[in-house]
Parts: structure tokens; sequence; C-alpha cells
């Protein structure tokens, strides 16, 4: 089967039409009782409505077919196919609420711990072993020769570029973090200079300042990194893009193959830098000793 691509402009513009969720939540109070049948099942795990054909989720929640007709027309959707649609796009958003699955017995401790460590293991294999050996070196190559390397991300991968930028300055100067708390992007944007490197940290879900910023920077000549996962299309705005696997079977995305791939960047960064990336690291190191910052 094709794999279904949805481009993050179309995502977004979904985002800000009401959510089926929101959508039954206004009409709740004057469904028949046919339809709050359907409609109870559906606020239980929303995104599981992708997985069902009218048949089927009629005979779920024990209604009839044309009662699941009546409720998506109710709720604003030409057919029960586009209800289905617009929650297959919340669930490759990223919506928590649609990732939740009702499928699955329930699982002992141990049998949660293997599969929670076998899910992270599989993104990681996943992850590396779509690495391209030269991008991989173009990007170092970059973090390396630039007069300053700007970090940017939001939610999650803002943390993401926090854990980038500590290990980047062991080696290097000049490497911020954005957004600052209290200022604007643009006001960093118009810093950034062809010798600058922008490097976007851009997990599900994507905020358009992320977009933004990044058209930005390709537009002044600067050349941008963009670290995201598999539900992001082609941008065109980016020189180099690494995908890493972040989705399993939880509500929510895990990061370890990100993290594994921000480590092995930067481990390729400090044999990169050379001596000038190990005197660097002295320096911190003699400062850390001077203001006695470890027990």
């Amino acid at each position: 089967m094709q794999k279904r691509h949805v481009s993050d402009d179309r995502l977004a513009a979904d985002a800000k039409q009401p959510s089926l969720q929101v959508r039954i939540q206004e009409h709740y109070g004057e469904l028949p009782e046919s339809e709050r049948k359907l409609a109870n099942l559906i606020l239980d795990f929303p995104g599981e409505i992708a997985a069902y054909s009218a048949t089927e989720l009629a005979g779920l929640a024990g209604a009839s077919k044309a009662a699941v007709t009546r409720l998506t027309r109710r709720l604003g959707y030409q057919s029960f196919e586009e209800a289905r649609v617009a929650a297959r796009d919340a669930r490759t958003w990223g919506s928590p609420v649609y990732l939740l699955s009702k499928d699955g017995a329930e699982e002992g401790y141990a049998e949660r711990i293997e599969h929670h460590v076998d899910r992270d293991y599989a993104n990681i294999v996943r992850t590396f072993k779509d690495l391209d050996e030269s991008t991989l070196e173009a990007i170092v190559d970059a973090l390396a020769t630039a007069s300053r390397v700007w970090l940017l991300g939001y939610r999650n991968s803002y943390f993401l570029a926090g854990y980038a930028r500590w290990q980047f300055i062991q080696v290097r100067e000049n490497v911020h973090l954005l957004p600052v708390a209290g200022e604007t992007i643009a006001e960093y944007m118009a810093e950034l200079r062809p010798d600058d490197v922008l490097f976007v940290l851009g997990f599900r879900r994507r905020v358009p300042e992320v977009r933004q910023a990044m058209a930005t920077a390709a537009r002044n000549g600067i050349r941008v990194v963009f670290i995201t996962d598999p539900t992001a299309r082609p941008n065109r705005f980016a020189t180099w893009t690494i995908t890493c696997e972040v989705r399993g079977k939880d509500p929510f995305d895990g990061y370890v193959s990100a993290i594994s791939m921000l480590h092995f960047l930067s481990v390729a960064l400090v044999k990169r830098m050379g001596q000038v990336g190990r005197e660097h690291l002295t320096r911190i190191e003699r400062l850390h000793e001077e203001f006695d910052e470890f027990g």
C-alpha cells in the first residue's frame, strides 16, 4: 500500500478547523439516543474512527449505519469518509487524544517494559538505517565552520534543541538557542548572516513559526539543518534533512532516536573540530575547576 503523505501546510490548515471531538461536544446535548451511543464511542477514542467503516462503527456502538450518516452530517461533514479523513489527519498531526487506542489486552509490567524498549530500539534502527553518510558529513562540516549556530525548536523540540546546544558548546563558540523567553523570533532572524547555520528541530506538532523561520533563512542564503520525523514532507527551505522515527503505539511520541542522532552528530563534531575543539573543551574544564562547580 502506498504511504499517504500530508503536507505540514495541509495539517496546519486542518488543525484550525474544529476537530471531530470538539464538534461532537458542541452538538452533544441535541443528539438522539442512537447518535449519542456513537458519540460516546468516538469521544472515548476519537482516532479509532479512522480504522472502521460506517457499518463496523455502527456495530460497535449498537447503532445503525443510518445513525452514523446522520451524526456525521450533523457534525458538518459531507460524509462518513470525510470524518474518517479528519480523524486520520489528526493522528498524523500528532494529537495524543487521537493516538489513544482501545485495542490490545492488558499487559503485565514485564511485557510493558519489553515492548517499550523494543519500540525505542526499532525507532533507532530505522533512523540510522536511512542516514546518508554524505548528508551527515556536510552537516557536521557546516556546524564546525559556521560563524554562529542558531538552534530553533518549539514544544518538545525546544528541549531537544537545548540538548543539542549543550553538546555543541563543548567544542565551539557562538551557539544560540531560540526562542528566548519574552522575545520574538524576528528579532533574531534579522541577525542571521549567510555564514551562519540555522539548526531546526521540528517534530510534530510543528508550529507555523518553524516553516516561516526556515523560509526566511533560506531566502537570505543561510544554510538550514532540519531534524524532523516522517510526517514532515520534504522541505524546500532545508539545506539538509534528517528524519528520526518517533512513533510507537503510545499516545505520546518518543524521542530516543532523536537524542541518539543528536549525540551521534555531536561526537562527529568533536572529531571534526580537532585541536580547536579540544582546546575549547579544555578551557571549559579548567573553569569548572576554578569555579568548583562539581562536588
